[in-house]
């Protein structure tokens, strides 16, 4: 887990911002499981070894778009010839009730985009622009395929600047990060398990694609670490995080299909060990997940699917890369004693 405090706000074009690490969270209540199961994918071929990003740029910048809300905004990119475009939840939720979205095309042409689903949980959201000759879908690679090293390429509006490119190479997958916007206390926060990169990412590029050598989008570009401005610097320093695209795209069928989506939960509190080894639940809901697997407050868990766990963010991160309904084993100790619990995880809307 990545521990960082944001100092100072940015302002226009915000991008999502590493929050402080708290040392508690707080678990949801259990509800049926609902959401539609994983897309089942085709094998892809691997990416190129190196990358064109000439080509690259030509390939992917029609499909990408700057969005505007307000005197804010970010980027998105093209899912279909329908008009659907994929972008950040914190990109649009501004105008959640009724605000305007203005989404402008690689060649500056406008269009006006209403909210079809959005989910704070993910900070994902999908918009709606009318059909038109100007949407030219991305094409989706395959995040789950990626190896660290790869060649990966950014692209968006950072600071308003359109059609930019930069690129760097995937420095770590399955980063646990907690995402918020460290300058509203009330603002949503996200847990991703994210593909980390050291393409310059920046204020405005939330919401874009991160792409791979192939020009296949294989994340969706949502934060950035930043030592503040406070301190001499701001903006990117080298690390970016992004949502895989596998999830993103699940996510993003249950936003076109309802509006909304489902995360999974396991019915308890969460916060970290008093010694700092593992993750202790509390509040553990009668009849909840937990408490049917016979899990219990007080119980401190130590690993999930046999992968050690030292913290609430990275227990938290690991469930939700999976599905309400999916079946979880989480190791425990309760009183000295180590035990294994197999927990069918519920669901919450959000």
């Amino acid at each position: 887990m990545i521990i960082a405090a944001v100092v100072g706000g940015l302002a226009g074009y915000g991008g999502g911002l590493l929050v402080p690490r708290t040392g508690t969270g707080t678990g949801t209540q259990a509800t049926p499981a609902g959401g539609p199961p994983p897309t089942t994918r085709e094998p892809l071929p691997p990416a190129p070894p190196e990358a064109n990003t000439v080509e690259i740029a030509k390939r992917v910048l029609p499909s990408t778009v700057m969005i505007r809300v307000g005197s804010t905004g970010g980027s998105g990119f093209i899912l279909d010839n329908e008009g659907r475009i994929m972008t950040n939840n914190h990109v649009v939720e501004k105008a959640a009730n009724g605000g305007r979205i203005t989404v402008v095309y690689n060649d500056g042409s406008r269009a006006t985009a209403r909210i079809l689903g959005r989910s704070p949980t993910y900070d994902l959201a999908v918009i709606q622009v009318p059909t038109s000759d100007k949407l030219v879908p991305m094409e989706i690679g395959d995040s789950d395929a990626v190896k660290v090293g790869e060649v990966a390429v950014a692209i968006g509006s950072p600071l308003g600047l359109a059609n930019t490119v930069t690129q760097g190479i995937i420095s770590s997958k399955d980063r646990p990060v907690v995402v918020g916007d460290d300058s509203d206390p009330g603002a949503n926060t996200a847990y991703i398990n994210a593909l980390q990169t050291d393409a310059p990412i920046n204020p405005g590029n939330s919401g874009g694609p991160l792409v791979d050598a192939g020009g296949r989008v294989i994340g969706v570009n949502s934060a950035i670490l930043t030592i503040g401005s406070s301190q001499g610097q701001a903006g990117s320093i080298g690390l970016g995080f992004a949502i895989p695209i596998n999830q993103a795209m699940d996510i993003g069928e249950m936003l076109i299909k309802d509006g909304k989506a489902t995360y999974p939960v396991i019915g308890a509190n969460v916060s970290d060990a008093p010694d700092g080894n593992g993750v202790e639940l509390s509040g553990v809901e009668s009849g909840g997940p937990a408490d049917e697997a016979g899990l219990a407050d007080g119980d401190v868990v130590t690993s999930i699917d046999g992968k050690p766990v030292t913290g609430l963010e990275q227990l938290i991160v690991a469930i939700r890369t999976h599905r309400p309904g999916d079946q979880i084993v989480l190791a425990y100790e309760r009183g000295g004693k180590k035990a294994e619990a197999t927990v069918t995880l519920g669901a919450r809307e959000g």
